[in-house]
């Protein structure tokens, strides 16, 4: 894909009203994705966004021996997916989270499953996942846990998984969608998950147990660090994809910093996405939040100060309050980012340069950083290098908003998750 020509943010004026209908949740449509492709019969999925992240999974299934279909708004999703000795190879593209479902697909099979992706992907490591699916058979080829990978299973597993919880909370969700079919196929009643050292993102893992809970297979967890999964067989049905509330946090911060007012349509206070909780940091920031049936976000005349705040349980909206600190009326410690470093790009220091580069004063250590607000001060016009990272451009349309001098390297950047991003963008601006 060839990148646009840079593109500068425009400018917002104060007091806007819009609705936004948010594209549905990748999360919650990629791990319905996978599990669709354990069923023996047809899912209809509906909700699914058109972006480049469900595009890559869709493809990969399909080339495991899913059949998929497009009937009006939905996705029909037919499996089970080929579990047999043919060798396949797969693109998951730019998708790091596809990636983690894929190869636990993988290790079911008894075939080979090549996977390779973007430059972006393969410097992203899979060695936590590599590690439990190698101690428990599955033969695996890769250079430093990263892409392209050779797995060839099947898994089999006769006691508890332990997982490395410490980097990304992907990995433990790829064994979780898995874990039924393990149970079942190993004759046991329920597959045990312990995870290892520090968990990341543990409201990620709580979307995984409630999309499961929508199948019937009703996990839980035993302790902190420990999760039990009964054995079962996901079986077909209708399923809803909710709006994704990483992608709502753009729009929630816009509204704040403006003193505007956005209605997201498909979001309430039913989700049980961690990033929805961005709104509570807003609403300390100053916003009134509504959340009966739609979340409505209005912004304040004045915005209120906030000192600290862990965004340990919220990594992927972290960079939206960092993008938008400059703009805040006084300094913010930005702390729980440890988890940044592995994303699409380092989502700590890639920013910090950027923010550096326009005159911010700010400084990180591994797991946080400081932001100085820029109160009356002019920043440098700047041309914001995106590092291919499409959160990276929607974060960072936030403190743009408010200049009218900040250019992005990559427009269509945002294409992984919300193409439609820029056309909503626009609707604040009548």
């Amino acid at each position: 894909m060839i990148p646009e020509p840079s593109f500068t943010i425009p400018k917002l004026s104060p007091g806007f009203k819009a609705n936004i209908t948010l594209p549905g949740s990748k999360s919650i449509a990629l791990r319905q994705l996978a599990m669709s492709a354990l069923v023996t019969g047809t899912s209809r999925i509906t909700g699914i966004p058109e972006c480049d992240d469900t595009d890559a999974m869709i493809d990969c299934l399909k080339a495991l021996g899913v059949t998929i279909e497009t009937q009006g708004r939905s996705l029909l999703v037919t499996g089970p997916m080929d579990f047999g000795s043919q060798a396949v190879a797969l693109n998951a593209r730019m998708s790091g989270a596809s990636t983690r479902l894929l190869i636990a697909l993988a290790a079911l099979r008894t075939g080979t499953t090549l996977i390779d992706g973007h430059h972006s992907l393969r410097i992203r490591t899979n060695a936590p996942l590599f590690d439990v699916l190698r101690r428990h058979g599955c033969q695996i080829e890769s250079a430093d846990g990263g892409l392209p990978a050779t797995i060839r299973g099947p898994i089999h597993v006769q006691d508890t998984l332990h997982i490395d919880g410490s980097l990304s909370s992907q990995y433990i969700t790829a064994l979780m969608v898995i874990a039924p079919v393990l149970a079942r196929r190993q004759g046991q009643d329920q597959q045990v998950i312990h995870i290892d050292g520090d968990l990341v993102s543990r409201p990620y893992i709580d979307i995984t147990l409630n999309e499961m809970s929508k199948r019937s297979v009703v996990g839980h967890w035993a302790s902190p660090e420990t999760l039990r999964i009964p054995a079962a067989s996901y079986p077909a049905g209708s399923y809803v994809v909710e709006g994704d509330a990483s992608a709502a946090s753009y729009f929630s911060a816009l509204a704040t910093l403006h003193h505007g007012t956005v209605t997201l349509t498909n979001l309430d206070a039913t989700s049980v996405q961690g990033d929805y909780g961005f709104c509570h940091i807003m609403a300390l920031l100053g916003a009134t939040v509504e959340r009966q049936g739609m979340t409505r976000i209005s912004g304040p005349e004045q915005l209120s100060t906030l000192a600290r705040i862990d965004m340990q349980e919220m990594p992927d909206v972290a960079l939206t309050l960092i993008a938008m600190a400059p703009l805040l009326p006084a300094p913010i410690e930005i702390t729980g980012l440890q988890s940044l470093h592995h994303k699409e790009c380092d989502r700590l220091e890639c920013p910090a340069r950027e923010l550096k580069a326009m005159g911010v004063s700010l400084s990180t250590t591994h797991a946080s950083i400081a932001i100085e607000p820029l109160l009356q001060r002019t920043p440098s016009a700047h041309r914001l290098t995106t590092y291919h990272d499409h959160r990276m451009a929607m974060a960072f349309a936030t403190l743009g908003s408010a200049l009218g001098t900040l250019s992005v390297d990559d427009k269509s950047v945002v294409n992984k998750t919300y193409p439609n991003f820029w056309e909503d963008y626009r609707s604040l601006q009548t």
